[in-house]
């Protein structure tokens, strides 16, 4: 795997606020390793899709799974939290994670939202056939047109490429045919640090770290 080089770069201590918006754990894990990450936010470790996103910034009580389920009604995955017998505590959680970026929304602040598009490469939810860089840009007109916040979308897609536009810089990373498939079948280790890997370095150089 690589990158095409940027040529675009972005001073991420222009921005008060980092935010996941998915579409996997890595791109939290990325934020927490290069020091970016400040504050939980609902989007950490949570496998999504960009329309799935903008659904729960619509009605975020959609998100919240039931007890003792690992999904949501959308198919949304929550292993990573103690669903059982610490429900409502872990509901709790999320509820103070969307006010806190609905809070930080209202307020004007300059928030910085980071997609990346690692579930492309295994086509989980989808997502390799989906048109997400142009839900991506439904979440960017819904966040104009209802907060007219000052934003930036950085979005990070797999063997696709798209012109910048209004709030929305993109980049790219080549993965190669060994490493796709259809059926989840390379979501291996192998795979999954190798896109660490070069995600880690895309991160710092489009960020100048």
């Amino acid at each position: 795997m690589d990158y095409l080089k940027p040529t675009t770069h972005i001073n991420i201590y222009d921005y008060d606020h980092v935010v996941s918006i998915g579409n996997k754990c890595i791109t939290t894990s990325i934020l927490r390793e290069l020091n970016v990450y400040k504050e939980s936010f609902p989007f950490d470790y949570i496998p999504t899709t960009p329309w799935i996103i903008l659904k729960y910034l619509k009605n975020p009580d959609d998100f919240f799974p039931k007890k003792n389920s690992v999904l949501n009604n959308d198919g949304v995955w929550f292993g990573h939290w103690n669903l059982d017998d610490k429900y409502e505590e872990t509901i709790q959680s999320f509820q103070r994670r969307f006010q806190r970026l609905y809070e930080i929304l209202q307020n004007k602040k300059r928030v910085l939202f980071v997609y990346t598009s690692e579930a492309d490469i295994y086509n989980e939810f989808g997502n390799r056939y989906n048109d997400n860089y142009s839900e991506l840009c439904n979440i960017r007109e819904f966040i104009k047109n209802t907060y007219h916040n000052n934003f930036t979308i950085l979005a990070i897609h797999i063997n696709k490429t798209y012109e910048n536009a209004e709030n929305i810089i993109n980049y790219t990373i080549n993965v190669p045919s060994i490493y796709l498939s259809d059926d989840k079948s390379t979501h291996n280790d192998q795979t999954c640090n190798e896109h660490k890997r070069v995600l880690n370095l895309l991160m710092k150089e489009i960020c100048q770290l």
